[in-house]
């Protein structure tokens, strides 16, 4: 699919023509590289912000909106600067590739195939963060919004300058000391304020300047930078999403300009952040769901590999509720969370076998997905377990084969040495003969394991 960068070619954005008058000739909007980033110069909006400098790509979003009155800067052949008016639609010309691009923006399909599946991953019913994360980063949003439209902003200052995870983001070791906090309070809860009035870049710059004095004058060890920028996320969430940390951010960022035609700006965490959400909500593909957008960077951020080219390991598990509550139009009714207790004994297993540091649940995958169980060894090598309750092993193993290969060999996957079907379904005779056909005639290492998922005393459902 192209991008925005694949329209710039010496200079030029060749795929626009202009025809001029006395002498008639063909111009081409002109490109300049200004900050790292290719800009087209609107002469007409020099008195702005940008100072007439606009990205490509979001020069080429406002052609695509068709915006009145939209203009560029081009050059005759003798050197002379030409307007370049799109609204005398006569002399201008659009090359075929080029409108298929702008049409692809006016209908919001911008992301490519590997973004596709990254987002249908996210958005599917059983990702785990809309269980547990999204419902508590929509709560945390409502109390700001309350607490800074009753002008409190003192009722902020616990959870967004004390609080390790106050569910827009986890500060893990950049919190805060509770002592700095204290101490800092009232001019802490100044900046809440601050940052309420003016969530821009600049603000960004000069509240981490005024955290660098109070550090230079003892006050604090160090600049809390993640806290600062998860105030910002938290008090601006139509402008900010929730990958608050700076080396976070810029590993996400070459994988939404690669898949998504992302054009990166100049500027701070805010700066890029900003344009970031800007540009996913440009998109079209989140229907306006803010809180979703927000999280969908750090989806990305947890499937994106590391310097080396492997997905990061993180072992560790979150129990699930073996039980509860699922309504239907007809009754309120009481199930067992087969999978949750299987995935529970699963891991008991897993960890005797390995230790507790070589399993992790809910694993991403690098594809998109999450695997419900993966084993690394100290070899680096990994094993991938899919869990699929289940009334045969045949349907067990027809329900997991086809994401235990996606997750193992589609792009950027695990790898793994061996992958295991997981069932409460008991092992029968032919389906042990089918993995055994895989494992010979393509060298699929693949088994099966059976997970008992009846809670002890529990009767067998008939």
């Amino acid at each position: 699919m192209s991008q925005a960068v694949d329209f710039v070619r010496d200079g030029r954005l060749p795929d626009i023509e202009y025809r001029t008058e006395a002498p008639e000739e063909i111009v081409c909007p002109r490109v300049t590289h200004r900050d790292g980033v290719n800009v087209v110069y609107l002469h007409n909006e020099r008195d702005a912000d940008h100072q007439g400098f606009v990205p490509v790509a979001d020069f080429l979003q406002r052609l695509a909106r068709r915006e009145s009155g939209l203009s560029a800067t081009g050059y005759r052949a003798n050197g002379r600067q030409t307007t370049i008016s799109f609204n005398k639609a006569g002399r201008v010309m659009l090359s075929a590739r080029l409108q298929s691009y702008l049409e692809s923006l006016r209908t919001g399909r911008v992301f490519d195939e590997d973004a596709q599946a990254f987002l249908d991953s996210f958005n599917a019913a059983d990702n785990p963060h809309f269980v547990d994360w999204l419902p508590r980063y929509r709560d945390t949003l409502t109390r700001v919004a309350e607490a800074l439209a009753g002008n409190t902003p003192e009722k902020l200052f616990e959870l967004i300058w004390k609080s390790q995870d106050n569910a827009v983001s986890n500060a893990g070791q950049g919190v805060m000391g509770f002592d700095s906090a204290d101490r800092l309070r009232d001019k802490l809860v100044d900046v809440i304020s601050d940052i309420a009035a003016d969530g821009s870049d600049a603000a960004f710059d000069a509240i981490i300047g005024r955290f660098e004095q109070w550090r230079a004058n003892g006050d604090l060890p160090s600049v809390p930078r993640l806290l600062v920028a998860r105030a910002f996320a938290a008090i601006h969430p139509d402008r900010f999403h929730t990958t608050v940390d700076a080396a976070k951010q810029d590993r996400i960022i070459p994988w939404f300009a690669e898949h998504t035609g992302f054009v990166v700006p100049a500027g701070n965490w805010a700066a890029k952040a900003e344009a970031l959400v800007a540009h996913l909500q440009r998109s079209g593909e989140f229907n306006d769901d803010r809180e979703r957008r927000n999280m969908f960077p750090w989806f990305v951020f947890q499937q994106v590999r590391d310097a080396g080219g492997r997905i990061p390991f993180r072992p560790g598990h979150k129990s699930r509720a073996p039980s509860g509550l699922v309504k239907s139009p007809e009754q309120q009714r009481e199930i067992s969370y087969r999978q949750n207790l299987i995935q529970d004994r699963l891991v008991a297993l897993l960890r005797a076998k390995h230790g507790p540091d070589a399993v992790g649940t809910e694993h991403p995958t690098g594809t998109g997905g999450f695997a419900d169980a993966l084993v690394q060894h100290k070899d680096g090598s990994r094993e991938l377990y899919e869990i699929k309750p289940a009334g045969s092993a045949r349907e067990a193993v027809r329900q997991a084969l086809g994401q235990l290969l996606e997750y193992a060999y589609r792009r950027n996957g695990l790898q793994p040495k061996a992958m295991h079907v997981v069932s409460d379904a008991p092992m029968d005779a032919v389906t042990g003969e089918y993995l055994e056909s895989l494992e010979k005639r393509f060298g699929l290492r693949l088994s099966y394991l059976h997970v008992e998922s009846r809670i002890p005393g529990e009767a067998e459902s008939e």
